[in-house]
């Protein structure tokens, strides 16, 4: 496990799916903006397209900060931040957005999806102390994000399918 601690092993992995990100990033924006005048008539369909964009750009940004070179604490403590950061202003703002809207909350999505924050939180953590599962939790974060990400998308093409 001592690849968890050292961000130059991840170096191709986070060029990979950094690289990936910024495409589906780019191909959400397009799908969303398709479909602006049904997603802005539901506010909790509105935050829902607004929370899958952000939550891949916190990605993207994250695997940036991975790839610059830098200390492992300040790493470590850069990526802490930014995934407490999204955590609040992902999973809870949703959560309280869909619970005023008394719109049916997807439970297994919206945990899975603070898991995922809360991993790569503990990830940053995980590299201050150099103990525990280091890169290898914010690589699961990671792709927990993007999986969540695109079941969120379909759900609501789904949803405004005219057919």
């Amino acid at each position: 496990m001592i690849n968890a601690y050292r961000p130059e092993s991840w170096h191709d992995f986070y060029v990979m799916f950094g690289g990936s990100l910024a495409a589906l990033t780019g191909l959400l924006f397009v799908a969303t903006s398709m479909h602006i005048a049904e997603f802005s008539r539901v506010q909790h369909w509105r935050i829902r397209a607004f929370s899958n964009t952000f939550a891949l750009i916190g990605q993207l940004i994250q695997s940036a900060i991975i790839l610059i070179p830098q200390p492992i604490v300040w790493l470590g403590a850069e990526l802490a931040a930014l995934n407490l950061f999204m955590l609040f202003f992902i999973s809870v703002r949703l959560y309280l957005v869909w619970r005023k809207a008394n719109a049916k909350l997807p439970p297994f999505r919206m945990i899975l999806g603070a898991v995922a924050w809360v991993l790569n939180m503990l990830g940053g953590l995980s590299l201050i102390a150099e103990a525990g599962g280091g890169l290898y939790l914010n690589a699961a974060g990671g792709l927990i994000v993007i999986w969540v990400c695109m079941w969120n998308a379909w759900s609501l093409l789904l949803a405004n399918y005219q057919g």
